[in-house]
C-alpha cells in the first residue's frame, strides 16, 4: 500500500480506538502512531522512509526481500520490547507505536502479495483469500479505499474526544449515560445538567442548565434554583424524575476535605470558620441530644426522598449540606459525630486551611444538670 493509506488507516484505527475504548486522542499520539505506521516499508528503498533511511534499507532488501522480515511478529515483537520502557512513563504513546506499526501489517495483507508474518517461515498471509478481492499498490481499488479512510478520519475525528456513548450521549440526552458518565468523571471537573424533569410532588415541568453536586440512589443532586435536588427514577428516592438530561463538562475541580471531630461543638462554630464565597459541602453525621433514643448509624441508606439534613432519633445526617441547610440546628452542640468538609476549588484558587485548633469545645451538659450528675 501507498504511504497515504497507511496513515489513513493508522488514523482510523487510532481515532476509531478512542471513540469505542474512551481513552483522549493527542497530536503526539498521532504523529506516533503515522510514523509508526510507515516503519515496515523500510526495506523497500523506493518507498519514501526507505530512500530516507537508504543505508538500511538496500541491504534489508538484498538478504531478506520485501515485506519478510520487516513485515513479521518477530519485527513487531522486537519493536514492542525496544520500546517497552516508554510503556512506564507514557503506556498511550507505547501504544500507539505498536498499534501503527501492527496496522501496516494489517492493511498489507489486502495486497495482492501478502505479508509473511510468521518469517522465518514461508506461509504468507493473505486476506481476503480471494485473489480477486485484494488490491494492487496505487491502484484504482486502492484509491477508493483511501478516500474512504480519508473520510472515516474527519467522521471520527470530534466522536473520538468525546467517546462512542459520549456522543450518543449528546444526540439522546439519556439520563442513565449522563449518571454513568458523572460516576465515571466524578471529581474531575465541574459539571452542569442540561435537564428536562418533572417535580416528583407538584408535576411542574422544569427546564434547567443545574449544576451537579454529587451521587444519590442511582441519580444525581444538582442545585436547582439555588436549592439541592435530587434528580432520579425513584419516585420514593428522588425530587425530579428525568425526561431528558445531558451532562456538561466545565472547568477542572479539586477537591479539598477535612474531617472534623464534632464532639463539643456546634455547626455555627463550624460554619464561620469557612469563607462563605467558597463552594463547600458538609457531609457526615452529628449526634445531638434531644431525649430520643439515638438512631443507628449508617441509617442513610435507609432515608428515601433526598434531603440535605435529615435530623432523626437524635442524629442529623448530612449530605452535601450547607449553612442555609442547617439553621434549625445551627447552635445545638454535638454530643459525638464527625463532619467532613468538601471545598471545591476552580483552577488557580488558593488552597484551603481550616483552622479550628483555638475553637473551645462548648459543653454539651448545661450547668444547672450537672451538678445532678
Amino acid at each position: 500500500m501507498t504511504l497515504g493509506t497507511h496513515a489513513a488507516f493508522a488514523s482510523v484505527l487510532y481515532l476509531g480506538g478512542a471513540t469505542l475504548f474512551g481513552y483522549k486522542p493527542d497530536l503526539i499520539g498521532g504523529l506516533l502512531i503515522v510514523v509508526a505506521s510507515l516503519l515496515p516499508d523500510i526495506d523497500h528503498p523506493p518507498a519514501k522512509i526507505g530512500r530516507l533511511f537508504w543505508f538500511v534499507s538496500v541491504p534489508l532488501e538484498r538478504r531478506f526481500g520485501h515485506r519478510t522480515l520487516t513485515h513479521s511478529l518477530v519485527a513487531l515483537g522486537v519493536l514492542a520490547l525496544v520500546t517497552y520502557p516508554l510503556a512506564w512513563i507514557q503506556p498511550h504513546y507505547w501504544g500507539c507505536i505498536v498499534g501503527g506499526y501492527w496496522s501496516h501489517l494489517w492493511i498489507d495483507m489486502v495486497n495482492l502479495r501478502g505479508v509473511d508474518l510468521f518469517w522465518p517461515s514461508p506461509v504468507r498471509l493473505v486476506t481476503p483469500g480471494n485473489r480477486n478481492w485484494r488490491m494492487a499498490v496505487g491502484s484504482k481499488a486502492e484509491m477508493i479505499l483511501l478516500a474512504v479512510l480519508l473520510s472515516l478520519t474527519v467522521a471520527l475525528y470530534p466522536l473520538s474526544h468525546l467517546g462512542f456513548r459520549d456522543a450518543l450521549q449528546a444526540v439522546i440526552k439519556s439520563f442513565d449515560i449522563a449518571v454513568e458518565q458523572y460516576a465515571r468523571q466524578i471529581g474531575t471537573h465541574w459539571y452542569d445538567l442540561e435537564l428536562i424533569a418533572s417535580d416528583n410532588l407538584t408535576l411542574e415541568r422544569i427546564t434547567c442548565r443545574c449544576p451537579v453536586v454529587g451521587l444519590w440512589k442511582d441519580g444525581l443532586i444538582v442545585l436547582y434554583e439555588g436549592q439541592p435536588r435530587a434528580v432520579g427514577k425513584s419516585a420514593a428516592y428522588h425530587n425530579l424524575l428525568p425526561v431528558s438530561a445531558r451532562l456538561i463538562e466545565g472547568e477542572p475541580l479539586r477537591v479539598m476535605a477535612e474531617r472534623v471531630n464534632m464532639t463539643g461543638r456546634t455547626l455555627r462554630g463550624l460554619i464561620n470558620r469557612i469563607d462563605p464565597d467558597r463552594p463547600y459541602y458538609l457531609l457526615g453525621e452529628v449526634e445531638i441530644a434531644d431525649g430520643q433514643p439515638p438512631a443507628l448509624a449508617g441509617r442513610l441508606e435507609s432515608l428515601e426522598r433526598y434531603n440535605p439534613a435529615i435530623y432523626q432519633g437524635g442524629v442529623l445526617a448530612l449530605h452535601y449540606a450547607r449553612a442555609q441547610e442547617l439553621q434549625p440546628w445551627l447552635d445545638r452542640v454535638a454530643v459525638r459525630g464527625e463532619v467532613v468538609v468538601q471545598f471545591w476549588l476552580k483552577p488557580g484558587e488558593a488552597v484551603v486551611v481550616l483552622e479550628l485548633g483555638d475553637e473551645l469545645p462548648v459543653d454539651p451538659i448545661p450547668k444547672e444538670l450537672r451538678k445532678f450528675l
